[in-house]
């Protein structure tokens, strides 16, 4: 794919065209923002100009023929379902270390996966860079980056899509005619349309539908009916992660309810539930049970125990209910 060819992304695909254009290739790219708005595909578009006979990722040339096969000698990517180690860096840097006559590009995913040592290291490569070596880093998480390394990098933001581009793309992908599940879906995506077509596998929904009930009746429940519930549920933690996302999601817009900002709401098919469940929060609970359900969420990603953190939330959202 042609950078040009990517939509919504027009300041990233720009820029890296520019640089293409007028051969100024930084030797470090750090790409951040939400999962699922194109980083990657960009990356990959990127590394197609760059290593295209032509320059023009023409598609038809050997390096482009390679690339689609995913066996290009001269593109590498470093990924890592934990955490990247210090032995992976070192390895980079042995396979960096010989005079390069063209362009060797690396894609490393989720850069804020390094730990300590791992970006030290890598930080000394990144000071003295090797000839014709390009990183492309990819985050989700800025902060989480060593800023001696944002530093050294040519930083590019990739910014939420908007719900009528994710609805393109979307359209685009799935070859449906159900025109209201492809809005209902881009406005849950949250300008993600990776997360899109997540959500377009009628399980997603099925779940969705479901947290939404749970979430509608627990304002009149009792305690033991909430305990009750908590005991129930799945206690898979990616799966509990989602549900405490479209928790989120769901207080988010009985807030908006609240206030009369309805313009945005992710649950605009749940909008007469809504009107009646927002009368049952005060703003300052919907303030304290949103923050809340963040602390969750961040528990779970440092492996408390889901039992625990499902019991706690759903006990503290009935408390936040009016009496």
């Amino acid at each position: 794919m042609r950078l040009s060819e990517i939509i919504g992304q027009p300041i990233a695909t720009t820029t890296l065209a520019r640089a293409i254009e007028t051969n100024r290739i930084s030797h470090a790219y750090l790409f951040h923002g939400e999962a699922g708005v194109g980083k990657e595909t960009t990356a990959r578009s990127f590394v197609n100009h760059l290593l295209c006979e032509t320059r023009q990722a023409c598609g038809s040339c050997s390096s482009c023929q390679s690339l689609k096969r995913n066996n290009n000698p001269y593109f590498y990517v470093l990924e890592t379902d934990t955490s990247i180690k210090i032995q992976e860096i070192r390895s980079l840097k042995r396979d960096t270390q010989f005079k390069q006559e063209q362009y060797n590009v690396w894609l490393i995913k989720d850069a804020d996966k390094m730990t300590l040592q791992a970006a030290n290291s890598f930080l000394k490569l990144l000071e003295e860079p090797p000839e014709y070596v390009v990183w492309i880093l990819l985050t989700t998480n800025l902060a989480s980056i060593l800023p001696t390394i944002v530093s050294r990098c040519q930083v590019i933001s990739f910014p939420r899509l908007s719900d009528d581009i994710v609805r393109k793309l979307l359209q685009e992908k799935v070859n449906n005619a159900d025109q209201s599940k492809i809005d209902l879906v881009a406005r849950m995506a949250r300008g993600s349309i990776g997360k899109a077509l997540d959500l377009w596998d009628d399980q997603f929904i099925e779940r969705r539908n479901w947290v939404v009930k749970q979430l509608v009746k627990l304002p009149t429940m009792d305690i033991p009916q909430v305990l009750g519930l908590s005991l129930t549920w799945e206690e898979k933690r990616d799966l509990v992660i989602r549900d405490l996302e479209q928790m989120l999601e769901w207080y988010r817009d009985l807030w908006c309810v609240k206030t009369k900002a309805t313009d945005s709401l992710h649950h605009i098919d749940y909008l007469h539930e809504l009107s009646v469940t927002c009368e049952k929060y005060t703003k300052e609970s919907l303030e304290q049970i949103t923050s809340l359900i963040i602390e969750m969420l961040t528990y779970l990603n440092r492996n408390v125990r889901v039992r625990f953190v499902l019991g706690h939330l759903l006990l503290q959202m009935r408390k936040g209910a009016l009496a």
